[in-house]
């Protein structure tokens, strides 16, 4: 009998052992989740992208400009490899595109990067050609060297620029 009575406090020790074991872990994993986080308001763009902006508008009125979309927001994975669509997916989730261009029907017309020292031409390169695969056109324009209003038109419209004026050269009379 006393040998069942040290087996019966053992097994009651264990369970409680683990019960408290298991709210420890529980009450740490809660800590570690959103109710420890912190977080702080930050600006949609950079100054420098906020000018940008107002010269995409005015470039382009007819057109609606979305500043800051997410990748994943353009493109999804087509392979039917579930493993492989959730990788290729991965590889875009955390991507931004700085303007997207769309038409008074939403539909995408262009992608706008604005490209400053912040930019690498090989990690640019991939996400052009992401962006290619989908039939979705990117335009570059260099942050040091912002065009005017009427070449990011023509830019991103894939409008002819206007030509110069030709110049006017009199005529020479002939002399008799």
């Amino acid at each position: 009998m006393r040998k069942e009575a040290a087996m019966n406090i053992i097994l009651v020790v264990l369970v409680i052992a683990v019960v408290l074991i298991g709210l420890t872990f529980v009450k740490a994993k809660q800590g570690k989740g959103s109710d420890s986080a912190k977080y702080k308001r930050r600006p949609l763009m950079t100054d420098n992208e906020l000018e940008f902006f107002g010269r995409l508008v005015a470039a382009l009125p007819d057109h609606y400009i979305f500043p800051q979309v997410s990748m994943g927001a353009l493109l999804e994975p087509i392979s039917t490899d579930k493993k492989k669509a959730f990788g290729d997916r991965n590889r875009i989730a955390q991507k931004r595109i700085d303007y997207v261009v769309c038409n008074k029907r939403c539909e995408v017309v262009a992608v706008v990067e604005l490209d400053d020292r912040t930019h690498s031409r090989a990690k640019d390169k991939v996400r052009d050609e992401m962006l290619e695969q989908a039939a979705i056109r990117t335009v570059r324009f260099q942050s040091r060297q912002k065009p005017a209003a009427e070449v990011i038109r023509a830019t991103v419209l894939q409008i002819a620029a206007p030509a110069p004026a030709p110049s006017v050269v009199p005529a020479v009379a002939a002399q008799a």
